[in-house]
């Protein structure tokens, strides 16, 4: 599944920078995931029906990520 992080995604003190680290983090997790404002979608076949597991994945990644670097 291909997710989109910009840093309207993290807050509003957010800069670029701290995007492209929670993204570089999030690569490094297993995820497919770029800089963008842009709808999260299924990227394969496989992925068809299981896009609420995924996303509820990424999402608990996501915070992880935010509190490593203590955003």
């Amino acid at each position: 599944m291909k997710f989109y992080i910009a840093e309207a995604n993290i807050g509003g003190d957010a800069t670029v920078a701290q995007a492209e680290k929670v993204i570089k983090m999030l690569k490094e997790k297993g995820h497919d995931v770029e800089y963008g404002i842009k709808m999260n979608k299924a990227t394969d076949i496989s992925e068809f029906g299981q896009e609420e597991r995924l996303q509820d994945a990424f999402a608990e990644d996501f915070l992880a990520c935010l509190d490593r670097l203590g955003i």
